[in-house]
């Protein structure tokens, strides 16, 4: 099993999650009691998703940070179309991994501070909570094409990897 059930249900529950948010504030205009609520529940996912890959026996799962070498030897194999097949993440989609929680985690920061006594009725909290919800919308918005581009270099159903969690490779 490349991918376990939690750490598949952990992506697709924030992923729907994000959506979800994205479309009540610039859609629906909700950005009240269920804003929040929503909101603080992705959030709690992601952090359940951290504790519990801390401790996992999938190598997939757990955490690690690829250094400079790793992502020149990563950029190196897409330039020549030579990817192999990682057990898990690839050096940069597992740094995009941490740069999508920590979009998500300051969307927090800033939600919260924006309803607090101190920043009430301050926009600061509240334009940068809208800027980084752009940027998180672009960071997936990468995040998918990199994965179309990156499956059809390695051969590989990436988005079937993480809706079974076996590794599918194209023939």
């Amino acid at each position: 099993m490349l991918w376990p059930w939690w750490v598949r249900l952990s992506h697709w529950l924030v992923a729907a999650g994000v959506m979800a948010l994205w479309l009540m504030s610039h859609v629906w205009y909700e950005t009240d009691v269920l804003h929040r609520t929503v909101g603080y529940a992705v959030q709690a996912i992601i952090l359940i998703r951290i504790l519990v890959g801390c401790f996992s026996a999938y190598p997939s799962a757990r955490f690690h940070l690829p250094g400079l070498r790793d992502i020149r030897l990563h950029i190196a194999e897409v330039r020549q179309a030579t990817l192999p097949v990682h057990a898990g993440h690839n050096p940069l989609g597992q740094w995009a991994v941490y740069v999508i929680w920590m979009l998500i985690a300051l969307l927090a920061l800033t939600g919260w501070l924006s309803r607090t006594d101190a920043f009430w009725g301050e926009e600061g909290p509240v334009v940068i909570h809208a800027l980084l919800s752009w940027l998180l919308m672009a960071v997936i918005a990468l995040h998918i094409v990199a994965v179309i581009w990156i499956g059809r270099l390695s051969k590989q159903h990436l988005v079937r990897q993480m809706w079974h969690g076996r590794i599918h490779l194209r023939k």
